[in-house]
């Protein structure tokens, strides 16, 4: 889709009413102010009743290629789109006073209040006043085991057309609200905020700015209520076998340990059978022979704040000791190696950036 989506008219007037909003945003970099599509499904008497879709220009038209890989959104996509605060203006009308509910909302309410925050405080005051409702927590009684997107959909039976798309992946969000609030036996939104009590119906107001990449502090423990959920262990690695018979031995994972910890933007089964595709051996530990720790975006502790993993933990603790090779790798310079050759470096110990 190129640049001259966002010239499309708006498919609801300001004034109808609408039961809530489910919003996806897509990102160029790991930085939450760095939007490059946002998509809109409008829901009301729970039926999907319009979408839209907006590319939009992050901030001097940077892009990380972990990130491209994700959404497929190229610099060239966005040159002559529209910043954030233009694609905003125009869409806050149809959205002022109405719920909003995003899956993993933290994310897409950190990348609305991180992107206003660029343009300053008088733009946070008007444009970034809303409720929101994650349907990640909706979907807790509903869903057994992992929780992303792809999970949800495939659990309840929704057609997940194309995932990373920003309009595609809010009208799935929209649709798994509705099939939680219909099999409460409610009737809307509200009626199953109510009758709920791990509902939170959160301000956007209320999320800290800036948002920022968890960062192991020097001393301290993260406790057990923050690690990556246990859903994950049910992953049996040795079902996972290459799909191709001839590896490259010089490709920089060839034989290498590989361990994951967090929420990746792809599916954890998928991002391992492309690690063996390459001859990675992956492994559900991390110790001193591991080579490579992937690390994906952590889930909120209890207290709203970003957390870091046990294994992410470890791994520090490790590369501390100066005793192993072991190195962090985000998401997208994961992708990145797995594209690369020998004669790529593999980024620093410790490091690690964040991709959607």
């Amino acid at each position: 889709m190129m640049a001259q989506a966002d010239s499309q008219p708006l498919p609801l007037s300001p004034r109808q009413h609408v039961d809530f909003v489910a919003i996806d945003f897509e990102t160029a970099t790991g930085d939450p102010n760095s939007a490059c599509a946002v998509g809109l499904a409008f829901v009301v008497g729970l039926e999907v009743v319009a979408t839209t879709h907006h590319l939009i220009q992050p901030p001097g038209n940077r892009y990380d290629q972990g990130n491209i890989h994700v959404h497929g959104i190229y610099p060239e996509d966005t040159e002559h789109a529209p910043d954030f605060l233009t694609v905003w203006q125009k869409l806050h009308p149809m959205l002022e006073g109405k719920a909003l509910i995003a899956h993993n909302a933290r994310f897409d309410m950190s990348v609305i209040k991180a992107s206003l925050a660029a343009y300053g405080d008088p733009y946070l005051r008007q444009y970034a006043q809303f409720k929101y409702i994650d349907s990640i927590a909706m979907a807790r009684d509903l869903v057994p085991g992992r929780k992303n997107l792809a999970a949800c959909t495939q659990a309840l039976g929704i057609d997940l057309k194309r995932h990373h798309n920003a309009e595609c992946d809010a009208v799935a969000c929209a649709q798994i609200a509705i099939a939680c609030i219909k099999a409460s036996g409610c009737l809307n939104l509200g009626e199953f905020c109510f009758s709920q009590p791990h509902i939170r119906i959160q301000e956007l107001d209320d999320l800290p700015l800036p948002v920022r990449q968890p960062r192991l502090p020097k001393t301290g423990k993260v406790s057990r209520a923050t690690s990556v959920p246990r859903s994950h262990a049910k992953i049996r690695t040795k079902d996972i076998r290459p799909q191709v018979t001839v590896f490259d031995q010089n490709h920089p994972l060839y034989q290498k340990s590989v361990v994951f910890t967090g929420e990746l933007s792809i599916d954890r089964r998928e991002a391992m059978q492309r690690a063996v595709n390459v001859g990675a051996v992956i492994k559900t530990a991390v110790s001193r022979r591991t080579d490579f720790l992937i690390v994906g975006r952590q889930y909120d502790g209890p207290d709203g704040q970003a957390s870091v993993s046990n294994k992410e933990l470890k791994a520090r603790a490790i590369i501390d000791e100066g005793k192993s090779s072991l190195r962090l790798l985000s998401e997208g310079e994961f992708f990145r190696l797995l594209q690369s050759s020998v004669r790529q470096s593999v980024p620093a110990a410790g490091r690690v950036s964040a991709a959607k």
